[in-house]
């Protein structure tokens, strides 16, 4: 088991383009970090040099007690699990387990315990006599995680290996991939595991941790509890979360004791608490974030919402829940509630008025230049 650390990586082209800005980041032994953020963000140029398949240009890149910078990929202690699976097609699901395993030396009898452990774990056994183009999808992912676990790695790397699944079986996979990382270390075996992704749901159902990146820097690392209650900027805000948060860009006013966020026609009390932090602050413009499911039809019995109007656009139905889309003056604002609600907005006609309920206590604020949360301690 191990843990990876980087020390100030950085990626730098021959074009001189550089990818990767000085990233450090500590990655816990057995721990399942996910790296999410956007297309071009560098999450798959990240893991592509922990695997070795990248030059690393800058900075030093630890496995364990092993500084890899120079080491082949063979020689790191990893195993990857591709977008595209990989799998030899002339060959059975035993086999394509079996292949690396007897390229290095290791015995007849240990190649055929670790492809019928691995096929166990993956409740695949019946597929072993099966040639790739007989599998499904879902199918096929399985075995490619099945050739990771038998080469018992240090670590595990994912570079995106559901995309290219059905939403159904997506789901499905999320769920066998996180017991299996858990199975894996509650045996005592290497689960350390990097797993990248564009799909912040994804992230936020599988990782322990996530790390957020944007054009090659890390926004912010934290649990998905902590990136979802506490973002570290206006970024991660509105990356984590779907729908996403509704961010505004506004200003505040001071009324004795009170601190108000402008929204339209309408200024908004913030919370005591907010006001005590913002105590110190001289930002002029700020952007206000509420996420869509702390607004709410109805006023909350807490105590900590307060009215605003708004103008009807139209709604969509999600089944257990709709998602409201309304106005402020030009602003929109998108609006998450229980089904339930919606039957009184069923007969509104687009641009009519509607009064709903904004949760301040979980409102955030982002600096207006710097984007940084003005709320965290």
């Amino acid at each position: 088991m191990a843990q990876v650390s980087l020390r100030q990586i950085k990626k730098t082209y021959p074009n001189g383009f550089t990818a990767v800005h000085g990233v450090d980041l500590e990655i816990k032994d057995g721990e399942f970090m996910v790296f999410v953020g956007p297309s071009g963000c560098a999450k798959s140029t990240l893991l592509r040099m922990v695997a070795g398949l990248e030059k690393i240009t800058g900075g030093e890149m630890w496995i364990g007690n092993k500084q890899v910078n120079d080491l082949a990929p063979k020689e790191r202690g990893i195993a990857m699990v591709f977008q595209n699976y990989a799998l030899y097609p002339h060959m059975k699901v035993y086999e394509n387990l079996a292949f690396g395993l007897k390229l290095s030396g290791i015995t007849k009898q240990e190649v055929d315990q670790r492809v019928r452990h691995a096929a166990e774990l993956l409740e695949m056994t019946h597929l072993l006599d099966r040639f790739p183009k007989q599998l499904s999808g879902g199918q096929a992912q399985r075995v490619a995680v099945g050739r990771a676990i038998v080469k018992k790695p240090e670590v595990f790397l994912f570079d995106e290996p559901l995309s290219n699944l059905d939403a159904k079986l997506r789901a499905s996979m999320r769920v066998r991939l996180t017991d299996l990382h858990r199975t894996l270390r509650d045996s005592g075996q290497a689960a350390t595991s990097i797993y990248v992704t564009h799909d912040q749901v994804e992230a936020m159902t599988m990782g322990e941790r996530i790390c957020v990146l944007k054009e090659g820097r890390i926004q912010q690392v934290d649990t998905p509890t902590a990136l979802y209650n506490r973002p570290a900027n206006a970024f991660v805000a509105s990356f984590i979360g779907s729908p996403e948060m509704n961010l505004i860009k506004t200003s505040l006013h001071q009324s004795g004791d009170q601190i108000k966020v402008q929204l339209g026609s309408t200024q908004l009390a913030l919370p005591a608490t907010h006001t005590a932090r913002l105590a110190n602050n001289k930002a002029e413009g700020v952007i206000f974030g509420i996420r869509p499911e702390h607004i709410h039809f109805h006023a909350r019995a807490q105590g900590d919402s307060l009215p605003i109007d708004t103008t009807y656009r139209f709604m969509e139905h999600m089944g257990a829940e709709i998602f409201l889309y309304v106005s402020v003056g030009e602003t929109p604002l998108t609006v998450r509630m229980p089904a339930e609600e919606a039957e009184a907005l069923a007969s509104l006609e687009r641009g009519a008025p509607v009064q709903l309920h904004i949760q301040m206590s979980a409102c955030h604020l982002f600096d207006g230049q710097s984007e940084l949360s003005l709320l965290q301690p």
